[in-house]
């Protein structure tokens, strides 16, 4: 027999630490109701913060709402004060597209450390892999796929930035202007 334990969202994430985005599959209109009521204050704070009225933010969130829609800017203003960014991940998935949070390089221009960076990020997201996979259930939990996420996005980055610093080091073509 299997036990199953379910831990209550406000403990299974440290105080500081904000509820994931991204839910798989969720629709764009479902995002974006979820980010707008789920703000820290409520609905009125988060149209404060975006400078309209708490009714027409209500208004524009309701998926069932034919009137009222957000623009392209008050969408990125609701993930920008809100830090959920699930309408940016809905609106990919919808695209057959992923998100990727753009890093900046940590390795001060150094091409050595640059290139362990990269190595140490694809240990991790291999060892992240790894303990889910070598635990000896037939699934993987929730939290093993999130750090497995957490770290292949960290290992993108840290490819992004290799590439990055290789393309820094070539040479100029010939007859090339500068």
């Amino acid at each position: 027999m299997k036990a199953t334990v379910s831990v209550p969202p406000h403990l299974a994430h440290g105080a500081g630490e904000p509820f994931p985005s991204r839910v798989e599959g969720q629709d764009i209109l479902d995002a974006f109701y979820n980010t707008v009521h789920g703000y820290p204050g409520g609905v009125a704070a988060l149209a404060a913060r975006m400078g309209m009225s708490p009714n027409t933010l209500t208004h524009k969130a309701n998926p069932n709402t034919a009137s009222h829609h957000a623009s392209p800017r008050e969408l990125i203003d609701a993930q920008l004060f809100s830090g959920n960014f699930a309408v940016l991940h809905a609106m990919a998935d919808a695209l057959g597209h992923t998100c990727t949070r753009a890093t900046p390089d940590q390795a001060g221009g150094d091409p050595v450390d640059t290139f362990t960076r990269m190595q140490v990020a694809y240990a991790d997201f291999c060892r992240a892999t790894g303990d889910a996979l070598l635990r000896g259930d037939e699934h993987v939990s929730r939290n093993q796929m999130r750090r497995a996420e957490a770290m292949a996005q960290d290992a993108i980055a840290c490819m992004g930035h290799t590439l990055a610093m290789l393309r820094s080091l070539m040479r100029a073509e010939p007859g090339a202007e500068q």
